[in-house]
């Protein structure tokens, strides 16, 4: 809760800070101005990148013999987009993710296992093309833009060497040296690692791609190239948990990394804005599958007047046993199954 209120605390401050120096009428006018068919088409390129990313997450679930339909995996893709938008947290969608996938089947190590992989797939090639962006820019960059980019690099390759230590040496929890087991070996695969990556360089230049056309949809005077520096930053920016899905995070970055090539204050946040209602767009669409299709629905769950409250439940405050080796410690809001057990039983004796 602590941190809930932490998260809401910092998305005020920053946007009240950005509200209060911001030039209105230019804003007003970057709205006006605004081509519509450039806004709706970065829409349909983030729908795209979507089923891009089904795709590859695919490649992971089925050599945890999770197999799905690329169908139901991109369904379960703009789900958890939806539950990332509605809930104050970056990471509930990947909760709801790997719930669904393991569904009945009792096997939420390989679920999470699969997020997880896909999830720092998609984050090595962001870091990677941030790199390659600062490498070829035809721009002359500030140093701070360049040691950001090459820090942020060389912090993810520390982690992921880290990583593999803790694998090798075993000094973690035993379920969770179960999930650095089974990643090692997917990463060690190339039939698995090449595709994967390839559909990752797909999935990010999409990103690129449609803030490009937000861009040109604003008229905003920012280089092609520089895009491949100012996506990836930003992205990996909201990602850090210190706000409401990136909410005043992403706004202060936008404008910080366009202010050394001379755009106005109003014509970053523009562009900003409208950023991030291409993804609650697509992240609304995402409520609609989930409400009208055929999913299981979370239910919700009430404490007893005394004892434990109810193991299968999702809460933010409360991690789950050992055994269950989630790796995500943020999660939302009641169980997701269409049965009545789904292993509760065992869950209680853990919690007993």
């Amino acid at each position: 809760m602590r941190n809930k209120l932490l998260r809401i605390v910092v998305s005020a401050v920053l946007l009240a800070r950005i509200a209060s120096r911001t030039d209105w009428d230019q804003l007003g006018s970057g709205f006006a101005g605004l081509r519509w068919e450039l806004w709706l088409a970065a829409v349909l390129v983030l729908i795209g990148a979507q089923i891009l990313s089904a795709w590859r997450w695919k490649h992971y679930t089925d050599q945890l013999e999770l197999p799905n339909s690329v169908r139901r995996l991109t369904s379960f893709y703009f789900i958890g987009m939806f539950f990332n938008l509605m809930l104050p947290t970056s990471v509930g969608g990947d909760v709801v993710r790997a719930w669904y996938l393991d569904g009945k089947s009792g096997r939420r190590v390989p679920a999470f296992t699969s997020v997880i992989l896909d999830r720092l797939n998609g984050l090595v090639v962001l870091v990677a093309l941030a790199c390659v962006g600062v490498a070829i820019s035809p721009l002359a960059l500030p140093d701070w833009i360049t040691w950001s980019v090459y820090g942020i690099a060389s912090c993810a390759v520390l982690g992921l060497g880290c990583a593999g230590l803790v694998a090798r040496l075993g000094i973690a929890r035993k379920g969770r040296l179960a999930q650095l087991g089974l990643m090692a070996d997917l990463f060690r695969r190339p039939r698995i690692l090449l595709p994967t990556l390839l559909l990752s360089v797909g999935v990010q230049a999409a990103n690129v791609l449609l803030v490009w056309l937000i861009g040109q949809a604003i008229g905003a005077s920012i280089p092609a190239a520089y895009y491949w520096i100012l996506v990836p930053m930003v992205s990996l920016v909201t990602l850090l948990p210190i706000s409401v899905n990136g909410m005043g995070v992403r706004e202060e970055a936008t404008v910080l990394f366009l202010a050394p090539l001379g755009v106005a204050e109003g014509t970053a946040l523009t562009l900003s804005i409208l950023w991030f209602a291409v993804y609650a767009s697509v992240s609304l669409m995402g409520g609609a599958v989930y409400m009208l299709g055929h999913f299981p629905k979370p239910e919700t769950q009430t404490a007893p007047a005394s004892g434990p409250a109810r193991a299968g439940a999702w809460s933010p405050d409360h991690a789950l046993p050992p055994e269950d080796s989630r790796p995500i410690a943020e999660v939302t809001c009641g169980s997701i199954g269409g049965d009545s057990d789904q292993g509760r039983a065992r869950q209680h004796r853990h919690a007993a």
